[in-house]
């Protein structure tokens, strides 16, 4: 037993699992420190208000994510593993490209309708002129994607973990700074914005350091010269496909949050923004799975199918299991632990997080499968389910909201589509590996 506990540490993937675990640890105990000190501060209005903003930011992101980001990540792994020079500097080209194309179409139009939009989803413009300063942060967070991705297929997995911890650490300091000094929600908005600009600089000059040590990378001057060199629809073919079924998974998660804005006040999305933000904490922790699971599925297969199954399906089957060890704590303390941090303010959110729960629990069992279908091109699959989603997820909440309270309405629309979908999805991935046993 000891023999293979060690051999079963020594796994390179287990290795970068554990450091991205207690990176991700430290990043999720940051953002719960950050999210008690403003939710005290700001308040349960304020607080809602703050999470449409980023709401509708986050909805914009859906419209500007072309895919460069997961193509980049899915080619590069592969590339890099066959030391194909040519190939990094092409996909990276592409990242760089298709990240700029979406800024200035999608991006530019977004700043100038923020305002009448917010007014049009949410009756406040004032949450779109605080919307406009975090789109343009996020358009100057290219070169730091960059390094991220780079980060990930050379393995440097500590050196992203610091990275990303610090990137976070600034953030929140920052917006905790200017709230303290009397700022309000402005100083949350402005602290994003020095963040992004101070690692714009800082991974520019980093990506520097670390093209120089691999001479499989290209330098950012190579990059930018390479625009009219590489073969843009063969990248965008297979990333936009990506790019859809996760815009559809993101927009899934934006929908809540944006019916509540029409059909809940404030402070209730107040509420339920502290208790998912509560009760997602042990799925949070398993999000390190999920981003090397897409780096290392695409290997698994390059080995054999046998090693791809045993990995996903043990992945899959663990993953769950903690997901439901984790979440039973954060049960029961659920009302201690609320009232004690965040303040009897937010005691209504109490009775949100035992129905949220079960969202948590389904997350970890769900954990392999974008990254599955993207390792078998079976995204049109992916976007066949999402959309199917979203339609049964808008008619649901349109419905119940008008028989329940909307908090109540809106939970159990997403629990029914999450139960569903997810039985839906494992059914399907049970095919696509016996199609491919059968054709092989």
């Amino acid at each position: 037993m000891i023999s293979k506990f060690k051999y079963f540490t020594k796994i390179s993937f287990v290795q970068d699992v554990s450091v991205l675990g207690i990176g991700n640890s430290f990043s999720i105990f940051l953002g719960a420190i950050s999210s008690i000190i403003l939710a005290r501060l700001l308040h349960p209005e304020l607080y809602g208000i703050y999470g449409l903003v980023f709401a509708f930011v986050g909805l914009v992101g859906i419209f500007m994510n072309w895919g460069g980001n997961s193509a980049s990540l899915t080619l590069l792994a592969e590339a890099y593993a066959q030391k194909n020079k040519e190939e990094i500097k092409n996909i990276l080209t592409y990242f760089i490209q298709i990240t700029i194309l979406a800024i200035c179409i999608i991006g530019i139009l977004s700043v100038i309708f923020a305002p009448f939009l917010t007014e049009l989803f949410y009756h406040n413009s004032q949450i779109g002129h605080w919307a406009r300063i975090i789109l343009l942060a996020s358009f100057i967070t290219f070169i730091y994607n960059l390094l991220i991705i780079v980060l990930q297929i050379t393995r440097k997995i500590k050196q992203l973990t610091i990275l990303e911890i610090f990137n976070k650490l600034v953030y929140i300091l920052l917006s905790i700074i200017f709230v303290l000094l009397g700022f309000g929600l402005n100083g949350i908005i402005w602290g994003y914005f020095i963040s992004v600009f101070i690692f714009l600089i800082l991974s520019f000059f980093l990506y520097l350091y670390f093209s120089k040590k691999d001479n499989l990378l290209p330098s950012l001057d190579q990059i930018f010269f390479n625009f009219r060199k590489i073969r843009f629809k063969k990248y965008f073919n297979f990333g936009f496909s990506i790019a859809i079924g996760k815009n559809l998974n993101s927009l899934i998660s934006f929908l809540p949050i944006i019916f509540l804005g029409a059909f809940a006040s404030v402070q209730e999305v107040g509420y339920f923004k502290i208790a998912l933000g509560y009760i997602t904490i042990p799925s949070m922790l398993l999000g390190p799975v999920s981003r090397l699971l897409a780096v290392q599925l695409p290997k698994s297969k390059s080995y054999n199918l046998k090693i791809l199954k045993e990995h996903f399906y043990k992945t899959t089957l663990y993953s769950g299991l903690i997901s439901i060890l984790l979440v039973v704590p954060f049960i029961i303390l659920a009302p201690y632990l609320i009232k004690l941090f965040y303040g009897a303010e937010y005691l209504p959110g109490i009775e949100l997080v035992y129905y949220l729960a079960i969202l948590t629990v389904f997350s970890g069992f769900s954990i392999g499968i974008g990254p599955f279908f993207r390792t078998f091109d079976k995204m049109k699959i992916i976007i066949i389910t999402n959309i199917c989603y979203v339609v049964l997820m808008v008619l649901l909440m349109s419905i119940s909201v008008r028989i329940y309270n909307s908090l109540i309405a809106i939970i159990l629309s997403m629990i029914i589509c999450a139960t569903i979908f997810l039985l839906l999805h494992f059914f399907i991935i049970m095919r696509v590996l016996k199609n491919t046993e059968k054709n092989n």
